[in-house]
């Protein structure tokens, strides 16, 4: 009984997300201990930063920190990196750091074979992933882009008046891939990629869409929708059908979807 009234406790009100069809979008969502500045999930892992800047991986209920002090983590299908409040990068190899050659002030490790990210004055790179090789060579994204993330079908930025980008085609050997198209009417902080393709943004106040209609037709997708009845958003990341939200008071939720009649 008490593992029972424990689960109640930390189911959160669900949200409800605006649909043109009869289809509404519900989440279902759960407290995680623990606080932290920014969450990070991929190829079925947690990690996160904690308030004290200590970099963590999620194991069963618990936070299990790492070594250093980091500003930004990424796991993906290029490994796990993270940048330090220097903003320096190191990969994770085997629960130690392992320093690389380069500065960036957000990581993305989502693209198959290779890593972008984003530096200063709002220029985003791309550097394939050599193994063994012991420094990256770094080529220039066009554009201004203050965040960019990738998945297995295509990269998305926000630029520097929170316009969202799309990048097609990008791929070991041609990391910076096709030609963008702009959303315009978007004004985005953020926009994560899922390793299934499915894309999220939080906008400059802190409101989670999820970029609906995309296919291989249209990696684009068509449009975003709202999710709603929740906080504002600081950081959010999702991985295996699992959304993860975290508040402005570091508090983290994992949340499903469920799809409901409107």
């Amino acid at each position: 009984m008490r593992q029972l009234w424990l689960a109640l406790m930390f189911l959160v009100a669900c949200s409800q997300g605006e649909s043109k069809g009869g289809l509404g979008v519900m989440l279902k969502c759960w407290r995680v201990p623990g606080r932290l500045r920014q969450v990070e999930a991929g190829q079925g892992k947690v990690y996160g930063i904690g308030l004290d800047n200590v970099p963590k991986r999620l194991v069963g209920r618990c936070w299990s920190p790492l070594d250093g002090h980091m500003k930004h983590i990424s796991v993906g299908p290029a490994g796990v990196w993270a940048t330090d409040l220097k903003r320096n990068l190191y990969t994770l190899q085997e629960d130690t750091w392992k320093q690389v050659p380069g500065t960036l002030e957000q990581v993305d490790a989502g693209g198959s074979g290779f890593l972008t990210g984003v530096k200063e004055c709002h220029l985003a790179f791309c550097a394939d992933i050599v193994p063994g090789a012991a420094t990256l060579s770094w080529t220039l994204i066009p554009g201004k882009l203050g965040y960019y993330s990738c998945g297995p079908e295509a990269c998305w930025g926000v630029g520097e008046a929170g316009e969202v980008y799309v990048r097609t085609g990008a791929q070991r050997g041609d990391c910076v891939g096709k030609t963008a198209t702009t959303d315009s009417r978007a004004r985005m902080a953020k926009v994560e990629v899922g390793s299934d393709g499915s894309v999220f943004a939080l906008s400059t106040t802190g409101v989670p869409y999820e970029r609906v209609g995309i296919s291989s037709s249209a990696p684009q997708g068509t449009g975003w929708v709202r999710l709603r009845g929740v906080e504002p958003i600081h950081s959010l990341s999702y991985d295996r059908y699992t959304l993860w939200l975290l508040n402005y008071h570091g508090e983290l939720r994992r949340c499903i979807k469920v799809p409901v009649q409107k």
